[in-house]
């Protein structure tokens, strides 16, 4: 009975202590001042582009809901831990920040969607969609659309 009491402080101590480390983990200015607003979304945006380019998968685990989807351009589905996976890729070798899409954000009660036009190698439409959670937003869902460039015709 002694060591079950043990084992169950133990297990509780490191719950409390993996939750206390999270929450500190989540500690970036951006993420510390959110507002419930569209100049808010506009921010999280930038950020989340750098951390994705830079490789902060920390940061993305904060702003990432744990059942974040997203539809890439090729029409797969990814989840959490491949957005992770893909944004780890790039610490070793950040990628250059470039221009950024001036992209358009709608705020609908306590949810937004943030989305626009990116250009690079190929150009695509994004969206990313946002729900306001205590008193912080998470991104639970993105999708990337190719837009097809077609030849001028004569």
């Amino acid at each position: 009975m002694v060591m079950t009491c043990k084992a169950s402080i133990g297990i509780a101590t490191t719950l409390i202590l993996s939750s206390v480390v999270k929450a500190n983990d989540c500690q970036y200015p951006t993420l510390a001042h959110e507002h419930h607003d569209v100049a808010t979304i506009q921010a999280l945006e930038l950020e989340w582009t750098r951390a994705y380019l830079g490789g902060d998968t920390n940061f993305e685990e904060c702003l990432l809901t744990p059942d974040f989807t997203e539809i890439m351009r090729n029409g797969d589905i990814k989840d959490l831990s491949a957005e992770l996976a893909l944004a780890a890729k790039n610490k070793a070798k950040p990628l250059p920040l470039g221009d950024l899409p001036s992209g358009q954000v709608l705020l609908h009660g306590n949810v937004a969607v943030a989305y626009g036009r990116s250009s690079g190698a190929r150009a695509m439409r994004y969206a990313d969609y946002y729900v306001w959670e205590h008193s912080h937003w998470r991104v639970y869902f993105a999708q990337q659309t190719e837009i097809a460039t077609h030849p001028l015709s004569d």
